[in-house]
């Protein structure tokens, strides 16, 4: 104040004026509770940096017991397989055999991707409808292109339009009965890509057909991803790791047949490795909605 022009004895009265603001003293007090809490995620991040590389594990036809006691209570990711072995769909599904059995379905999918780097934080924009064989070809033309991909947002139409396709899922232990009938179906080339966010709630995502890369960051890196939006990272994951080496970052490739629990919290990159078929899950016989308390952004 003094550098700025203002006297002294008027920088004192305005200082221990501000000193005994309600606003001031909240803020304050926010400040401290906010470098609490960094202080305890620097601290998880140092332990965990002790226990070794980091690794998601893989354990195959787990106990749901073990599953539930050891990664989704405790907020760890870990690699399932034997856990949808019985599927029908493993040996049916293909690209074939989807434009045989559904190929005139209207299904809805995001397109247009590669003109807006925002592509998934305003999908609601790049939806668009079209017969399933379409889609197909479409995926038979590119050898690799994030420009359409069939997705969970695309869910309200696709679960019906694609009806006939359930018949070829079946239970899944860690869920509720209804297993493969509650989950999300996604569809897309080689090269697709969903950017670095988090959710808020935990998922199974299970592969089909083709393989996909999955990356994740732990929620003690959350002063490190630069959330700006949401959900969503300001930049994308190889962005971060070329300016932050030191980023923990977890990684796993998952095939037919085996699936991947994102547990809350846990930012992640997802990319096709090749033509690609997989479901999401959130149906746990547990709870599992966790909206409530997550901040909202002042555009809404």
């Amino acid at each position: 104040l003094i550098d700025s022009g203002v006297s002294a004895p008027t920088a004192d009265y305005e200082v221990k004026r501000a000193e005994k603001d309600p606003v001031f003293l909240v803020a304050q007090r926010l400040r401290r509770d906010l470098a609490k809490s960094y202080w305890v995620l620097g601290n998880t991040r140092r332990l965990e940096g002790q226990r070794g590389p980091a690794e998601i594990p893989s354990l195959d036809k787990i106990e749901p017991e073990l599953f539930f006691a050891d990664f989704y209570y405790a907020n760890r990711p870990v690699k399932l397989t034997g856990l949808v072995d019985h599927w029908p769909a493993l040996e049916l599904w293909t690209l074939d055999y989807l434009e045989n059995e559904v190929g005139d379905a209207i299904v809805e999918l995001q397109g247009q991707r590669e003109s807006n780097p925002d592509y998934e934080l305003v999908k609601h924009h790049h939806q668009r409808q079209l017969p399933l064989r379409e889609v197909i070809a479409a995926i038979r033309h590119y050898e690799s292109t994030n420009e359409f991909y069939v997705t969970a947002y695309n869910d309200s139409v696709n679960k019906h339009s694609l009806a006939p396709l359930w018949d070829d899922l079946g239970p899944v232990s860690i869920l509720k009965p209804t297993g493969g009938r509650d989950g999300f179906f996604w569809l897309g080339p080689k090269g697709t890509l969903t950017p670095l966010h988090h959710d808020l709630t935990n998922n199974l995502l299970v592969q089909v057909l083709g393989r996909k890369r999955v990356l994740m960051v732990p929620p003690w890196e959350l002063g490190r991803v630069r959330n700006h939006q949401h959900c969503f990272s300001q930049v994308t994951l190889p962005e971060l790791q070329a300016v932050d080496r030191n980023l923990q970052v977890y990684e796993c490739v998952i095939g037919p047949g085996e699936a991947v629990f994102l547990p809350i919290g846990w930012w992640h990159h997802v990319e096709a490795l090749d033509v690609s078929i997989s479901m999401s899950f959130t149906n746990f016989p547990v709870e599992n909605d966790f909206t409530a308390g997550h901040p909202v952004d002042p555009q809404g």
